[in-house]
Formats: C-alpha cells, sequence, structure tokens
C-alpha cells in the first residue's frame, strides 16, 4: 500500500487568483489544461493508494480530478480564505486527503490546553492551513490513521510599510531588518506551535493504542534537521524522567517510548541505506528536503513488533531541475511516496504439525504450487545477525548431535561437524549469501518476515569451517547500484585444487561432492522466495547436479527434522520416485528463470 504527499504549487481554477489579482497570478484555460494533465500523469506514476495535498484552493475542480484518476473517496476539513472585498482572490489554501479506500472519522486537530498555556498561545490562535486527520479502511493493512499538514512557511509576512521621505535610508534598512527578524521569529513559533499540536493529538491516539498504524503527510516548509522536525517525531533521546535518569527506569519503558515516537520514513525505508536524501525543493539553487512522511513505531522496520513496515521511500523531483517547463505549470515541490508492506505474507505461513501432501509432481507448474508443497514460506521475527548462540545451536547445530550425525563433514573442508564444533571452529554456511537474500527481497518487496525468514531458513545453511566461508562464491550473483551481475555458468571445484581447497584464483566454488546439497539447497530458495534471475543453463546445470547426486540419508533425517520443528520442508530431498518427477518438471525449474523482456542487469 502506497502513501504519498503532493505539494499541488497554488492549485487555482481559471479566473480565480492567489493573493493578488495579476495575471501572473491566475492560469488562463490552456494552462490550467496543461497543470491539471501533469497532476493527472504525476497520480499515474506515483501510483499511490493514499495521498495528502497542499496548496488547494479550488477544492472541488481538486476533487473532480481525483474522482477521474481513480480516488473516489476525498477529504477536507476547511475552505480557503479569499480578500474580503473580492472574492476570487484566495490568501489562503488547504489541504486534502484522496483514498482509493474510504475514509472515516474525518477530523482537524483539536487545540490542547496544556500546549495553549505553556506556548502562550492566544485564544484565537489558529493554524495556518487546518490539518485534515481520518481513518482509512484498507484491505491489505487493515485500518490506518493519515494526517495531511502543511505547516507555516519560514518566509516572513509581508512587511507592508511605507518610509517617510525624512527618513534616512540607513535608518529603513535597519527598521527592515529588525522588522524581519521578529516576524521570521513569529512565523518560526506559528510552525513550532502547530507541528507539536500535531504530536500531541498523535500521542493521544497512540496512548489508545500504541500499535496504532499512523501515516503523517506533508510540507514541513523545514528540513530533517528543524526544531519543528524535532517536535513532531520526537526522535531525540530522553536521558531523565522526573529526575530519574535510565538506570533506574523500568525494563519495559524504553520499547513503550519508541511506541510514542515518529520515525522518518527515508531513515527507516530498507531500500534507502546508505543513499543520500533527495531533495523536494529547490531555493535559490539550493537544494533542500521540506516534503515529509512521518509513520508511528507500529510502521517500522526496525521494531521486531511492527504489523506492517515502510519498505520503499521514493521522491520525483526531475521537473524541480529546469526541465524548460514553469513550476507554475507543474509543482515547485517534489513528490514523496512509500510504500507499506504487511511484515508477513499470511497466506503462506507454515502450519507446524500439518501432515506432508504429496501431489502429483506433472501438476506443478508455477511457484505457488511448489511454496505449497513445501509447506509455506518460512517467516521470522528475528534476522539472523539477530540470533544467539543459543538461536543458531537450537535451530541448526543441535540436529548433528541429537540425531548422531556429527560425522557429517563441512561443505568446503573434510573436518566433520562434531570436531568442528570441538574446536570452536564451526560457521554457519548461506548458500545463497545474506548480503543477496537481504538486498535481493527488498528490491522485491517482500515482507520483512519473509526477509528475516530467508536468512535463517535452515535449507539455506550448510556447516562450515570459520574463516573459509568468506571465501566461497556457490552462488555467483551480484549487485552493482540496483542490477544483477550474473556468472555465464556454475562451475564445479576441479578435482586438482581438492587438497587445497582453493582455485586458481583463490576463491571456493562448489565443491563437486557437495553438488546436489548445494543445488537443492539452490532450487529451493529460488522458487520459495521468487528469486528468477537465472538462465536457462544455471538451471540445467542445478537440476543436473541434483539427480546426479541424491539426497544422502543425513540430508533426509535433516529434511524431516526441520519439518517437525518448522512445518517447512524442502519437496527436492527425498527419494528419488518423489524428486525426479519434479527435477523433470521444465515448467516449474523454469519458473525461476530470468524473464523474457527483463533487462538482464535489473531486479
Amino acid at each position: 500500500m502506497k502513501f504519498a504527499t503532493f505539494n499541488l504549487f497554488q492549485y487555482v481554477a481559471p479566473e480565480f487568483y492567489w493573493y493578488q489579482r495579476e495575471s501572473r497570478n491566475t492560469y488562463t484555460a490552456a494552462e490550467w489544461t496543461q497543470k491539471q494533465a501533469w497532476i493527472s500523469q504525476s497520480l499515474r506514476t506515483m501510483d499511490a493508494d493514499v495521498i495528502g495535498f497542499q496548496e488547494v484552493f479550488s477544492f472541488h475542480e481538486l476533487q473532480s480530478l481525483c474522482t477521474a484518476a481513480g480516488y473516489p473517496y476525498f477529504a477536507t476539513v476547511d475552505v480557503p480564505g479569499t480578500l474580503p472585498d473580492d472574492a476570487q482572490v484566495f490568501m489562503r489554501s488547504i489541504v486534502a486527503l484522496a483514498s482509493r479506500f474510504p475514509l472515516k472519522n474525518i477530523r482537524t486537530v483539536p487545540m490542547q490546553s496544556e500546549v495553549q498555556t505553556e506556548l502562550f498561545l492566544p485564544d484565537g490562535f489558529q493554524f495556518s492551513r487546518l490539518p485534515v486527520c481520518a481513518e482509512v479502511e484498507s484491505p491489505e493493512l487493515g485500518e490506518v490513521t493519515v494526517y495531511v499538514m502543511h505547516l507555516k512557511s519560514k518566509r516572513a509576512a509581508s512587511l507592508d510599510i511605507t518610509y517617510m521621505d525624512d527618513i534616512a535610508w540607513e535608518e529603513r534598512g535597519r527598521d527592515t531588518l529588525l522588522r524581519l527578524s521578529r516576524a521570521n521569529v513569529a512565523s518560526l513559533l506559528q510552525r513550532g506551535a502547530e507541528a507539536t499540536l500535531i504530536y500531541h493529538s498523535v500521542s493521544a491516539d497512540l496512548k489508545t493504542n500504541r500499535q496504532r498504524q499512523i501515516v503523517v503527510l506533508g510540507d514541513l516548509n523545514d528540513d530533517q534537521r528543524s526544531t519543528a522536525f524535532e517536535a513532531l517525531t520526537m526522535q531525540d533521546k530522553i536521558y531523565a524522567i522526573g529526575g530519574i535518569e535510565q538506570e533506574q527506569w523500568p525494563e519495559d519503558l524504553i520499547p513503550k517510548l519508541h511506541d510514542y515516537r515518529l520515525s522518518d520514513s527515508f531513515r527507516i525505508a530498507p531500500t534507502m541505506r546508505q543513499s543520500a536524501r533527495p531533495f523536494t525543493h529547490i531555493h535559490h539553487g539550493a537544494g533542500s528536503c521540506l516534503d515529509h512522511i512521518l509513520v508511528s513505531n507500529s510502521l517500522n522496520p526496525q521494531n521486531g513488533r511492527a504489523v506492517a513496515e515502510v519498505l520503499d521511500y521514493q521522491v520525483w523531483n526531475r521537473h524541480l531541475d529546469d526541465d524548460g517547463i514553469p513550476n507554475r505549470l507543474q509543482s515547485d515541490h517534489g513528490l514523496v511516496c512509500i510504500t507499506l508492506i504487511p511484515t508477513h505474507d499470511q497466506a503462506n505461513e507454515p502450519q507446524i504439525g500439518s501432515p506432508i501432501i504429496y501431489r502429483d509432481a506433472a501438476n506443478l507448474a508455477t511457484r505457488q504450487d511448489f511454496i505449497d508443497l513445501a509447506g509455506g514460506i518460512y517467516q521470522s521475527s528475528k534476522h539472523f545477525r539477530q540470533w544467539s548462540s543459543a538461536d543458531k545451536w537450537n535451530n541448526f547445530w543441535s540436529f548433528f548431535f541429537d540425531s548422531a550425525y556429527g560425522w557429517v563433514p563441512s561443505i568446503y573442508g573434510s573436518m566433520p561437524v562434531d570436531e568442528l564444533y570441538q574446536k570452536q571452529r564451526h560457521s554457519i554456511e548461506h548458500v545463497i549469501p545474506l548480503d543477496f537474500l537481504d538486498r535481493y527481497l527488498a528490491l522485491k518487496h517482500q515482507p520483512r518476515h519473509v526477509r528475516n525468514g530467508a536468512t535463517v531458513n535452515p535449507f539455506n545453511f550448510a556447516p562450515s569451517e570459520r574463516g573459509l566461508n568468506a571465501k566461497r562464491s556457490n552462488f555467483a550473483f551480484d549487485f552493482d547500484g540496483d542490477k544483477i551481475i550474473r556468472p555465464f555458468n556454475f562451475d564445479l571445484q576441479p578435482e586438482a585444487f581438492e587438497r587445497t581447497g582453493f582455485d586458481k584464483d583463490n576463491e571456493w566454488v562448489i565443491p563437486s561432492r557437495n553438488r546436489g546439497d548445494v543445488a537443492r539447497a539452490l532450487l529451493y530458495m529460488l522458487l520459495v522466495y521468487g528469486i528468477d534471475e537465472l538462465y536457462e543453463r544455471h538451471i540445467d546445470t542445478l537440476v543436473h547436479w541434483a539427480k546426479i547426486d541424491m539426497p544422502s540419508s543425513w540430508e533426509l533425517a535433516y529434511n524431516n527434522w526441520v519439518h517437525g520443528r518448522l512445518g517447512i520442508r524442502n519437496p527436492l530431498i527425498d527419494t528419488p520416485e518423489k524428486v525426479l518427477p519434479l527435477l523433470n518438471n521444465q515448467e516449474l525449474m523454469h519458473a525461476m528463470m530470468l524473464r523474457e523482456g527483463k533487462p538482464q542487469g535489473q531486479i
């Protein structure tokens, strides 16, 4: 599900004006048609499900545009302000909310008495633009609370003053600076008050349910380092509460505090790691980010208790960088959009204790067919990097000792598992490397519990010697940015290098004695987790290896052990009469092949 914020830049229908009755402050019919077309195209490009709009004046026209674009649900809580003596000149914009899904409990943000008292706000205090708040009824995420805001700009109020001719220019300049200083602080105070009022409203929502899904969309007119941003997110560390320092707090307090904070979606989106923050506005040649999407902790990928998560963050800003079209016919702001997904794939969750149901291999044609045969997609709230030594023992190493399979050799060397463990040289090898799984599945928009599950799926594990698994290339696929780099072939380790353990390039390749184990692990992981990046010759090689090196007794025992504990199994680890029909099913095996027409370097 996607949420976006979209500052429309003076959305005023023809024959109306913004701020002044001047020709530059209105649109001709042709200009309006062009602007409307650009907005409609932008909505199609973003493909968001819920959108918060700013700088809305002609809201009836916007509602009609949104309805035509597939957003039948529309909400505002205010009407634009006009000049008292000229109703065709707008002086104050509003915000709006559009959605593909039903909206309920449409409201604005109320005044909070403690805010008014402690900030000395006057009785007549008003938002510069009243925020919109509503619940969205989403089929994918359930109920999501959405705020749309547009905080007071940094621009000082107009200094409409005329100086007497006898006042020296130096004094006029000094007086203007003083007035601007006061006006800038007044804008800052207004913007800060608006930010904390919205935060107080969000906090009240979370008090009734700390797992509430909340998304705040809008133009803060400030960047992520500002006081207004800090007042909205409250991410700064608290060192004491009521004079009591953190060491004396209850153990469960810190997670609860996180639940009352809002997170910057850019900082937590997995696809934005190590990326520079895109700009959403250019002022005097300098780019900055004024448009933000904030989320509650229940949508934070870093929260182990999250019910959904920010997966992706996108900004469309190319129109700002001198594309030859005036901003007034498009927008002077970038468009920001995030993707939220549930943390797990409920439809494919394994059921522990469910019996194995075999199907005729001839009737298996899709990846989903294989997933069903495998018992589902293994999912986990923990990533492998969060596993303790006890986790690794309970979920992998204990098998070899509890079932007397300590004699099994490591995947690359010849040392058996029990000796590796005794010498503390044991290590878990991921047949498909962790980093590849993390990046690939994030770019494929897989839920977090699915991504985590891939990193701890026991069918992707192999016993290895510590230090040696840093030099392996059993899955020689890699990333160049967001592009996939593929090997031409899968190679086996030649016999000549078996004693040294390294090939001529001092790197590991797949040992010939383990080709069947590796092939079954790769085919299973590729099918279950939808990694469709292999050439036909890659698949044919893996299928061939799996056929000529059928599962050993310990593999069969391991498959049964995992199924009994987790409810999943690798259908390719079975007796020949059950495995060969699967391997001979070309339609099924080719479900993981690089799709025709898909650029070979891209996900």
